[in-house]
């Protein structure tokens, strides 16, 4: 069982990483923005630097990363406006993730050989220390614990966005329609399985034919759709044709404008994401039949993960420490110097995605 520590360390997932700091006999590499991308991330939009790294000092720990997240999300922090819930990075700023990370040295309350769980730069050693975000310490997991990798997902910050979508705001019903747009990803499998324990039929979307292969073997939704299919509304009406009562949106574009078109009277559209947005001049742009909630009496519940963590994280622990069946792969990438690719590989670049939550393993 995870314990937390202290006020001492990364706050809501997306907030303040563990702190790198300088010294002049020791140094690591880490990941940087090297500029701003323009439409899809590519790999040279990034660069990895020496920078120095001090021993920790009385109160804390140097930590080595064997495992760092890459989502969607952080491309929404390298938009030159809007997303003002997170810092935005800039050129030349470090790059931070989520991550599960091993003690090597420590002079705090953590034990060497201890996992720790939480935000921290992506790089290949960092300090450990006091912080000035308190919603979520990091998570201290015992160095015998077993798989500490589902801290990486179904038990971290993916995880809780499913959460949060379903068991918060979405609250599907026995019986119930659900749309899970980019249903094999790492929010929209997990949000799927909510769905179905809650009694409710699944219809979800994927970019190509093996993840909605996935998603009808292994998943055992009713449906998969391509969100990609210019006429998506048409293959929705056709698995769904008394209409949808609730839609879990990751995607945005097309589908999005499908789900409305779709939506029974007072349904409700949950927007977690518009991933397929990100990348466009416009990635906040609304549907075109927006207006369509309001005629139909339905409810649009947009949310973002941080803020939610003091008072819903730990009932989220319990329920994920209470489901032993959950479905949670990792799609990993081996290789500190394969951070971008991983990222790139998110939109389109950088070879064959597989399905779940993606991950770059360092060690």
């Amino acid at each position: 069982m995870a314990r937390q520590v202290s006020r001492c360390g990364p706050g809501a997932g997306h907030a303040a990483p563990l702190a790198v700091t300088t010294c002049r006999d020791t140094t690591v590499r880490a990941w940087h923005l090297a500029r701003t991308p323009r439409g899809r991330p590519e790999p040279e939009d990034f660069v990895c630097h020496s920078i120095p790294l001090e021993p920790p000092a009385p109160g804390e720990a140097w930590l080595e990363p064997h495992w760092l997240s890459v989502d969607p999300y952080m491309r929404t922090r390298m938009q030159p406006a809007g997303y003002d819930y997170l810092t935005r990075w800039r050129p030349g700023d470090a790059l931070s993730a989520w991550g599960l990370a091993r003690v090597v040295a420590s002079r705090g309350p953590w034990r060497e050989g201890d996992w720790v769980v939480g935000h921290m730069p992506v790089a290949e050693r960092c300090r450990l220390g006091p912080s000035e975000s308190p919603q979520l310490p990091p998570l201290v997991l015992p160095a015998a614990t077993p798989f500490p990798e589902r801290w990486l997902h179904a038990r971290g910050m993916t995880g809780f966005t499913a959460w949060l979508a379903m068991r918060l705001y979405g609250r599907p019903r026995a019986g119930e329609t659900v749309l899970v747009s980019a249903g094999a990803g790492a929010v929209g499998s997990l949000a799927i399985q909510w769905a179905q324990r809650a009694g409710a039929r699944v219809v979800a979307t994927a970019g190509d034919s093996a993840r909605r292969d996935w998603l009808t073997e292994r998943l055992g939704v009713a449906a998969a759709l391509d969100h990609h299919d210019s006429d998506i509304a048409s293959r929705l009406a056709e698995v769904a044709p008394e209409g949808i009562d609730l839609s879990i949106e990751n995607v945005g574009a097309g589908v999005f404008e499908a789900a409305i078109d779709a939506l029974v009277p007072g349904g409700r559209v949950v927007l977690c994401g518009l991933v397929g947005q990100y990348n466009s001049p416009e990635p906040r742009r609304s549907p075109r039949n927006l207006s369509r909630l309001t005629a139909v009496g339905g409810h649009l519940q947009p949310f973002v993960v941080p803020g939610h963590e003091s008072a819903h994280w730990a009932r989220f622990q319990q329920d994920m420490a209470q489901w032993d069946a959950v479905v949670a792969p990792l799609d990993v990438v081996d290789g500190f110097d394969d951070w971008p690719r991983a990222f790139c590989g998110l939109f389109g670049d950088g070879g064959a995605r597989g399905v779940g939550k993606r991950v770059v393993r360092l060690r």
